[in-house]
């Protein structure tokens, strides 16, 4: 990808998740953590309050780790690929997954963890040892679920031999485990293994996904094995097995997993340059194929509402559960009414943060249902 274009795709491009982050009403998780949410949640979310007087009061803070991800992803491709030029396209397709753009726009603590693997990528490349150790701790104190992080540096450690790394990382593992315990392992089996491939496709999208499957897999076959597919790998198997007993949370595993799209150019570069040309047209077609499919994807999670207008069922949009209390709250002040009362906590609260609060009284206004 040329430099010319990389650098007319972002502008356009942090203009739209503005855009979308702008228009975007609060969701029924973020107005949960808005009101309930501790720790650094809490504190990102109320870091803006009353600035802005729209939705960027409580979404800045995470537009701009999304933003700093931006050279952090080009920085760490740089040291897998080997021209500038794929390391543009790294980082553009990177941008483009409809995970890395909701992660961006919405309020969660993935797009700080992507952040920390990230930095922690680069500072181990670099082998600058004090910022691994910092990033590693940071980690374990900011994500719940950063234990799944810290088995695959054990692994690789054992895989390389190096005796510092595993010790330290070791130590960490079993910090996480026995005082924070933020990965919930319990219940009976559920079987949620097809809906997390759903959820993993949403994320990639459809073929983006397939080759990554692909990459991975190939990489563990014929590749060498680095730092950044034991940790993507690892995370991806652990994630299956964990769904086939209970309801996997993405944000446990998909910062860890996403951060590995680069592995897809290696391998994607590495197979078409040993091709001669006249057998290289239908990986280039491949290629397109892939691209315009997560084009695609990018768009409609990006400008998706006028799919509202194509469905006769609203309730099967995919962003109904941001915009039905967003609808609700428009009619509500169109006929004066301060208050409605709903069975759902986390709707209550996307009531509250535009200003309607629960009704004391046992009657409850008809409005229309969208």
């Amino acid at each position: 990808m040329r430099h010319l274009y990389f650098y007319t795709f972002l502008p356009l491009y942090i203009l739209a998740l503005l855009y979308l982050a702008i228009t975007l009403p609060i969701g029924p998780h973020e107005a949960t953590l808005y009101y309930e949410g501790q720790g650094v949640l809490s504190i990102l979310t109320h870091l803006c309050k009353g600035c802005f007087s729209n939705n960027l009061d409580f979404r800045l803070p995470f537009l701009l780790f999304g933003f700093l991800n931006i050279p952090l992803f080009y920085i760490m491709s740089r040291f897998y690929l080997d021209k500038k030029e794929e390391s543009y396209l790294a980082t553009t397709i990177f941008l483009l997954l409809p995970g890395i753009i909701t992660s961006t726009v919405l309020v969660n603590i993935a797009v700080v963890v992507i952040t920390l693997v990230l930095i922690f990528l680069i500072f181990y490349k670099q082998k600058i040892w004090v910022g691994v150790v910092l990033t590693m701790v940071t980690l374990l104190l900011i994500h719940d679920a950063s234990i799944i992080f810290f088995i695959a540096i054990v692994v690789f450690s054992v895989y390389k031999r190096n005796s510092q790394l595993l010790i330290f990382s070791i130590i960490l593992a079993l910090v996480g485990i026995f005082y924070f315990n933020g990965l919930e392992i319990d219940g009976t089996p559920t079987g949620e293994f097809l809906q997390l491939f759903g959820l993993y496709i949403a994320l990639f999208s459809p073929f983006v996904f397939l080759y990554f499957f692909y990459a991975l897999y190939r990489i563990w076959l014929r590749e060498e094995k680095n730092l950044l597919w034991f940790i993507s790998f690892l995370s991806f198997i652990f994630s299956i097995l964990l769904s086939l007993r209970q309801q996997v949370d993405m944000t446990d595993f998909a910062p860890y997993v996403i951060v590995s799209v680069v592995l897809m150019l290696v391998v994607y570069y590495k197979t078409f340059s040993v091709r001669l040309p006249v057998f290289q047209k239908p990986y280039r077609w491949g290629f397109n194929i892939v691209i315009g499919s997560l084009i695609i994807s990018s768009l409609v999670t990006i400008f998706h509402q006028p799919l509202f207008y194509l469905l006769d069922d609203k309730s099967k949009h995919f962003a109904y559960p941001f915009y039905e209390p967003y609808w609700q709250v428009l009619e509500l002040h169109e006929i004066e009414q301060n208050c409605y009362t709903v069975k759902k906590n986390n709707v209550q609260y996307q009531l509250k943060y535009y200003g309607i609060e629960k009704c004391e009284e046992s009657t409850v206004p008809k409005i229309h249902r969208y």
